[in-house]
């Protein structure tokens, strides 16, 4: 890929995570942010060879009827899917895949991602929040890292106070209040939360340096509280999204 120093517009590399419904809205923010400055933006999605597909498709969405090159904007690259134990070949997204196995399969891919990320040298990264390592890397590379949950403001949150308690006894069923969560208490049922959130090995290997390194910039921003912060720059992404398209 051509140099940083020889480029004229600024790469922006979006890495959604192994799912059709985190890949789509990836895409489509990857067009806005391309159509908003074409002379200056050059937006890449950064995906598995299986799930380039998904990518295309949902860049064929913007392309007028009867019209063409409407994808061209957004340029798609691919990373490696490595071997992963108890998977066949192929075997990339969510849809195809069992939700125990998903962390193992983003474990994995980690340094393929990675690598990817610093041979290319880009301007800034747009990195979903289940690779939230990224942002140390970013950082590595003296760039800007910014997480873009396509699920919304509530589960963003909702995520990242969960991941800083233990759910005791996981297996018994019943119910986890959010703790520091704004406005009247919320309770949701323990079978109802993410797998990697009832197993607690997976939690304490959450990189929560990256976590805080995420909300110690957006506070230095907005000069807001880190709950404030979140959500207002959530907010601000989401509803310039849905206004563009």
């Amino acid at each position: 890929m051509t140099s940083a120093a020889k480029r004229s517009k600024k790469l922006r590399i979006l890495i959604p995570f192994f799912a059709t419904s985190h890949i789509r809205p990836f895409t489509d923010f990857a067009f806005h942010l391309a159509a908003a400055s074409p002379d200056d933006v050059e937006a890449t999605v950064a995906v598995t060879p299986a799930n380039a597909p998904v990518v295309k498709a949902a860049l064929s969405s913007h392309i007028p009827r009867g019209g063409h090159g409407g994808d061209a904007r957004v340029k798609v690259t691919t990373y490696a899917f490595p071997n992963v134990d108890g998977l066949p070949p192929g075997v990339e997204n969510m849809s195809t895949v069992k939700a125990e196995d998903a962390w193992r399969i983003v474990a994995a891919t980690s340094n393929e991602a990675e690598s990817l990320i610093r041979t290319s040298s880009p301007d800034a990264v747009v990195t979903d929040l289940h690779f939230i390592w990224n942002a140390g890397i970013a950082a590595e590379l003296g760039v800007p890292c910014v997480a873009f949950n396509s699920g919304g403001i509530f589960p963003t949150l909702a995520l990242s106070r969960l991941t800083a308690i233990e759910i005791k006894d996981p297996a018994a069923g019943g119910s986890v209040t959010i703790p520091q969560f704004p406005g009247p208490d919320i309770s949701l049922p323990v079978t109802e939360l993410p797998d990697f959130l009832r197993n607690q090995a997976q939690v304490f290997e959450f990189d929560h340096g990256a976590e805080n390194r995420f909300m110690v910039e957006l506070k230095e921003c907005l000069g807001l509280p880190p709950t404030l912060s979140l959500i207002s720059s959530l907010s601000t992404v989401r509803t310039s999204s849905t206004a563009a398209s």
